[in-house]
């Protein structure tokens, strides 16, 4: 795949250099003490990705640069252990593409199969591109397909490396009603990094644009100190050899930053076309593998992550009980530490706290408290230091994809004057998915302000009653199943709401559920509630029939907007 990045950039040669010469030039640049590292202007083909590691005060640019990734198991940017860099300029793609795309030639409710067939250009149909998961999108607008739902078949299959088949068990059929002959059809692979960073502190990424990634584009774990984030996501150009532009950008969020014990600002970015959420923003649901005294031990389904360096002592650790996810008491840490020889009988423990995840590794870390909890295996706590508290979130645009513009379960935040449009699900939600991927926590003082939401939420999710984040901005709980009890009390805190202006939204454009403390100020909304069947009988008990929904909360201020 050769790329023209710009049209000034046209007579730069290509660069087709292995993954180690680029490498060289990084590791080359750091022995010498340089602290300002230039990428050479063109096109940079790597067979692995780019290890960058242990650097402090270094500036790395590529003006001009494009990073082409070849191996989508391997490939990006792996960043660990710097302080004080900052990455700017360069444009990162992979080849092949971690997607493919094509058109849906037939569909057979009766029997529940869906043939397709590849756009030239696009890669065939080997193992890693076959999946029971889709996209579908318009012909006409080359956008997500407003009334399709996510695509879930029970599998699917090649025919030929150029036509595939999804097929769907009859409790699975629903979705065909939604999907037509003609609409335009992706999937993707899930698999690694656009860029990840660990362990690091004081990150600049300035000017930087991706264009596709095998999963999450940009990807921040345990870091610390003040970090900022000025960047792209966005679809690509035309591959060669294709007459059908790309559909998609990064195959799973633009953004996520998680385990983090500082908040980040980011401003100016532009996100659009991903698999999944603009911004993920999240902490820890650790689950309790087993209580005794003041001691936990704590349990997650990987290897070693890098928890015991961002937990410290005093950090406060919150008591949370399995089902509704309820607050049951606090605590403070002593100590924590991995057990390098974790009791292997804990592994029976997986399948249910973790359902998402498939094997049989897991991590142990014991937690020494000040005080007991009230705890027993398969419960929960969440510690709010690494919960990634006090962020920015300002003038930036997200745009036309799946899933969530920004899903916040973190607390002290700011967000103000964003452009959210054409995003599948709920614009804004606040408040922890315990559930699944066990992301925490409840949220405390957080302000929204001078957001602008535009034809949003019209997933079928809403109107299947299933969703438990129905508004367009959702303060939102939900516990491990739908009649879980709900908690004693509102555990949200001190959120504000005003000037925000909520456009034609599938359901209500502001929900509220399970917070105390709440202030919906001079908001301009028109046209919520425009799925009908979103108000009917929602499974979770929410009331959606009405442009602000209010549930299971307390001392909520409502200040009409004109």
């Amino acid at each position: 795949m050769k790329h023209a990045l710009l049209a000034c950039c046209l007579l730069i040669p290509s660069l087709a250099v292995r993954a180690a010469d680029i490498q060289t030039l990084l590791d080359d640049a750091v022995a010498k003490g340089e602290k300002r590292i230039v990428i050479p202007p063109g096109e940079h083909r790597l067979d692995e990705a780019l290890k960058i590691k242990d650097l402090s005060g270094v500036e790395i640019v590529g003006e001009e640069a494009l990073l082409v990734f070849t191996n989508v198991r391997d490939g990006g940017l792996a960043i660990a252990d710097c302080e004080n860099l900052t990455l700017r300029g360069f444009t990162i793609d992979f080849d092949p593409l971690p997607f493919t795309q094509g058109v849906i030639e037939s569909v057979d409710a009766e029997k529940g199969v869906v043939r397709y067939t590849v756009h030239e250009g696009y890669p065939d149909l080997t193992a890693d591109y076959v999946s029971h998961r889709a996209h579908i999108f318009t012909p006409d607008t080359r956008v997500w397909k407003p009334s399709a739902p996510d695509i879930y078949a029970s599998s699917g299959r090649a025919l030929t490396p150029r036509r595939g088949e999804l097929v769907f068990a009859r409790d699975r059929r629903w979705q065909l009603a939604h999907v037509a002959p003609g609409d335009l059809i992706v999937q993707d692979i899930r698999r690694e990094r656009g860029v990840r960073i660990d362990r690091c502190s004081d990150i600049t990424v300035e000017g930087v644009t991706i264009w596709s990634a095998p999963g999450i584009a940009m990807t921040v774990r345990f870091v610390d100190g003040e970090n900022r984030f000025s960047f792209r996501v966005g679809r690509g150009p035309t591959p060669p050899g294709a007459t059908e532009p790309r559909l998609l950008s990064t195959s799973a969020d633009a953004f996520n930053y998680a385990y983090a014990r500082t908040g980040l600002v980011l401003e100016n970015c532009d996100f659009s076309f991903m698999g999944d959420d603009s911004v993920n923003l999240h902490g820890i649901a650790f689950a309790v593998a087993e209580s005794e005294g003041s001691t936990l031990r704590l349990i997650r389904p990987y290897g070693h992550e890098a928890f015991d360096k961002v937990i410290r002592p005093g950090d406060e650790v919150r008591g949370i009980a399995q089902g509704n996810f309820d607050i049951t008491g606090s605590s403070t840490v002593v100590s924590v530490a991995r057990e390098s020889s974790p009791d292997p009988r804990f592994v029976e423990l997986l399948p249910t706290l973790f359902p998402h995840v498939r094997g049989e590794r897991f991590s142990i870390y014991r937690l020494e408290l000040t005080a007991p909890l009230a705890l027993a295996a398969g419960d929960f706590v969440e510690i709010p230091a690494i919960a990634a508290a006090g962020y920015t979130i300002r003038n930036n645009r997200f745009g036309h994809h799946r899933g969530r513009a920004l899903r916040l379960m973190s607390s002290r935040g700011l967000v103000e004057n964003n452009h959210i449009e054409g995003v599948k699900q709920a614009a804004i939600t606040l408040g922890p998915e315990f559930v699944g991927f066990r992301e925490a926590g409840w949220v405390e003082n957080v302000v929204l302000r001078g957001n602008t939401i535009l034809d949003s939420c019209f997933d079928p999710g809403l109107v299947r009653h299933a969703s438990y984040t129905p508004g367009a901005i959702s303060v939102m709980h939900r516990g491990e199943t739908p009649d879980a009890p709900r908690p004693v009390v509102a555990r949200h805190r001190n959120i504000t709401i005003e000037n925000n202006r909520i456009e034609n939204v599938g359901g209500p454009a502001i929900h509220i559920n399970q917070a105390a403390g709440v202030r919906i100020v001079n908001n301009r909304i028109s046209r919520a509630n425009q799925a009908p069947a979103a108000a009917n009988n929602n499974r979770y008990g929410l009331t959606t029939d009405r442009p602000i929904g209010i549930d299971a909360s307390e001392d909520v201020l409502v200040v009409p907007g004109e």
